[in-house]
């Protein structure tokens, strides 16, 4: 009788050492991830580095434009803005993270100031506000990758009523 008790015991603790060890692997911090890996870069026109957080299926979703669909369209995306547009402000407040299992969002908003680089005086451009997601998927060594990056304006394009 002891047997069948204790075997059953042992495999539930077992099972649960294991269990225990897989979800105390540390989560990033996604705020910092976000400001150092995306935004940081993003903003210094280091596109190489700002890839890196990006998996290789992410799809980008902006304002006005086209998905960028796969890791290669990003890049293009990101070499234009790097070629054509200075950054001047690029202000970013994460308002919410959530981690499901192997998937992470990140919410939040921005003020942001592109200017086009041949521009002179770039007074007359105010800054632009709006909200962003991203998605991110555990990849299977173990790193956090943007699955989903999607920003858009909190300004209406129609004059007030």
């Amino acid at each position: 009788m002891m047997k069948k008790i204790f075997l059953p015991l042992l495999l539930m603790t077992i099972v649960g050492a294991c269990s225990a060890e897989k979800t105390s692997d540390a989560l990033p911090d996604f705020e910092q991830l976000v400001l150092n890996s995306y935004i940081a870069p993003f903003k210094n026109a280091e596109t190489e580095k700002w890839l890196q957080v990006f998996a290789e299926d992410a799809v980008g979703m902006h304002n006005t434009l086209p998905a960028f669909v796969g890791k290669e369209a990003i890049a293009q995306f990101g070499a234009m803005v790097g070629q054509n547009l200075n950054i001047e402000q690029m202000d970013v407040v994460i308002d919410d993270v959530r981690v499901n299992g192997s998937w992470a969002l990140t919410r939040g908003s921005f003020v942001s100031k592109f200017v086009p680089k041949n521009m002179e005086d770039s007074s007359a451009i105010k800054p632009a506000k709006g909200k962003f997601i991203l998605l991110w998927e555990q990849q299977e060594n173990g790193e956090w990758k943007v699955i989903l990056d999607m920003g858009n304006s909190s300004e209406s394009p129609l004059p007030p009523s």
